[in-house]
């Protein structure tokens, strides 16, 4: 088997909130900090994304831009829509298709998969698994977020594009207010998506807020209806901010239920960051799953490591250890602690582009932490523990991207004034590095 196979082009849909259809929901990230970062990953025809209200589900799986991912894959070569994850590999970062890899190939025979795969890369449309985000409702603002991924985003949007100055951070912002959100509402993909009932083995669903949105209900409510559910998992990325009773009794019905709670840190900073929620309804619906789901539910706290809490995560997985959760990050995630990805767009919130004394403080505090656990066996053992730790440190150490902090102080500064807020007082030891950084200047890359 080929060293750059991923199984996910032959067993995988997956979607973005607009309805344009991507190799996989990290595969954008391919593309941070070059040209094409806002299409990379996306499936195309003659240049143009492919969308599932124009397009259906059986024209996509075999475009030739699949059928050319899936070719270079056997023969060795990396897609360019999959850089992100060699890249983390390199770093000693588990990627999505090394984890994927382990988890499908329990469950379906990758030679079988390679077998019937034609010579000009066609695979039959039998497909397992859907990365679904049906539109961008959402009633948060994340810092790292936009009015494409959550529709809370686009009157503030709208406030803040008109006082930016800096060039790359208005070209970072940039947002098509023509966007069709409700694709899902149209053409053929909700009957396509019931032809593909009898095959699918997981769902995952992410957004804009999923439990916001209708259609995810009625997909959950026609798996049971046709007695499938029990051979389906359900996989989910949710703010975890509406819970609603009915929700839990659909999730009885399924095989497994994975509920990725997106926490990015303790308190007040979770508070900012994923602003306008507050951290006592955080707190309190994170018990609720705590002590209430089946035992087919499993529960993960799902930071996304960014600049403005990177040298906070600490905080954060201690105040998990000390709360005494029962399900909350079982061992085979986050190593028992907390399970963690990097945020690689916008630029100006990765990591890289802290400034060198930033980024030394975040690196020991990481490492304090890591040596404070010396004796966690499941955390130093586990692939998503001190593995994974270690590789967030390796990856934002490796490159300089700090050219970017005008652009991030600008978009702060906005953001800032929008809301009320103040992140040199929320965070203030990292405040402090990025302010006194003013007259700091890093070589371009392209000087």
């Amino acid at each position: 088997m080929s060293k750059t196979f991923c199984p996910l082009p032959w067993i995988h849909l997956a979607t973005r909130p607009n309805g344009d259809v991507r190799v996989c929901c990290t595969a954008n990230a391919s593309g941070a900090g070059k040209q094409d970062e806002k299409t990379a990953g996306l499936v195309k025809k003659d240049g143009i994304a492919m969308n599932l209200r124009d397009h259906t589900i059986e024209e996509v799986w075999n475009s030739e831009h699949m059928r050319r991912t899936r070719l270079q894959m056997l023969n060795g070569e990396i897609p360019s829509s999959c850089t992100k994850c060699f890249s983390e590999e390199e770093k000693g970062i588990t990627s999505k298709r090394q984890w994927e890899s382990a988890e499908w190939k329990q469950r379906v025979d990758f030679d079988n998969l390679i077998a019937s795969t034609k010579e000009d890369g066609t695979a039959p449309v039998n497909i397992p698994y859907f990365d679904l985000r049906l539109g961008n409702l959402c009633q948060l603002k994340c810092i790292m977020c936009s009015p494409h991924d959550s529709s809370s985003w686009i009157k503030e949007w709208k406030l803040q594009m008109p006082q930016y100055k800096d060039k790359d951070l208005i070209a970072d912002q940039g947002w098509d207010d023509q966007y069709d959100y409700t694709w899902y509402k149209k053409g053929s993909f909700i009957e396509s998506m019931k032809d593909q009932a009898k095959h699918i083995q997981e769902l995952y669903f992410a957004g804009g807020e999923p439990l916001l949105i209708p259609e995810h209900y009625k997909i959950l409510e026609f798996m049971v209806e046709e007695g499938l559910a029990r051979q389906v998992n359900l996989r989910y990325n949710s703010n975890g901010l509406e819970l609603p009773d009915k929700l839990f009794k659909l999730w009885d019905h399924f095989k497994e239920v994975r509920f990725n709670f997106s926490i990015d840190a303790f308190g007040q900073r979770n508070d900012y960051i994923r602003y306008p929620s507050k951290w006592e309804d955080v707190t309190k619906n994170l018990k609720r799953l705590d002590e209430n789901t089946k035992d087919n539910t499993v529960i993960n706290i799902a930071c996304a490591i960014q600049l403005l809490n990177v040298g906070y995560i600490d905080e954060l997985a201690t105040w998990k250890m000390d709360q005494g959760f029962s399900k909350i990050n079982p061992s085979m995630f986050g190593g028992g602690i907390i399970g963690t990805h990097l945020v690689y767009l916008p630029s100006y919130l990765n990591v890289q582009v802290l400034p060198p004394e930033a980024k030394k403080w975040a690196k020991e505090k990481i490492e304090n932490f890591i040596d404070r656990q010396k004796f966690n066996l499941e955390f130093n053992q586990h692939p998503y523990g001190a593995q994974r730790w270690r590789g967030l440190i390796k990856y934002m150490m490796q490159d300089d991207w700090s050219n970017k902090l005008p652009a991030l102080r600008e978009y702060l500064a906005v953001t800032d004034k929008t809301r009320g807020t103040d992140y040199s007082k929320t965070f203030k030891e990292l405040g402090e590095y990025i302010n006194g950084c003013l007259l700091y200047t890093s070589p371009s890359p392209r000087d």
